[in-house]
Order: structure tokens, then sequence, then C-alpha cells
């Protein structure tokens, strides 16, 4: 059964985008759709914690795929 692995990147897009390493997201998930929208909940958590004031100083957005894996 094939599954999908979300990988998520936290970048800073002043000057030239800058990202840190990409996380990868513990769980894996049945179809690409249920990755995609796990990627828009993730991301919209991890910029919640950093707060308004860090996010718009360095202009900061989130990266992410879904890469497909083979199940166990």
């Amino acid at each position: 059964m094939i599954k999908f692995v979300l990988i998520i990147s936290v970048c800073s897009f002043l000057g030239q985008p800058v990202c840190l390493p990409p996380m990868e997201y513990p769980k894996h998930f049945n179809s690409w759709y249920e990755c995609a929208k796990e990627a828009q909940t993730q991301s919209n958590l991890l910029m919640s914690k950093m707060g308004y004031e860090y996010v718009n100083k360095y202009r900061i957005a989130m990266n992410y795929s879904c890469k497909q894996v083979a199940s166990t």
C-alpha cells in the first residue's frame, strides 16, 4: 500500500530565501489529500507559535511536500 510522509521546512524570505532543515512529520498518511490537509494545519500551528511580530520581521513561510513512501 502506498503511504505519504509530510515534510515541512520553515523558511525566511528576507532577501535570498533561507530554510531550516526539513522536519519529517512522524505520522504517515493514506492519501495525498490527507497529507496536504495536515500540512496546512501544521504550518498554521508553527506560524502561530512563532507569533505575528516574528513572522512579519523575518518574512517566515512554510515550504512543505508530501513524499510517497512504501508502507511496511
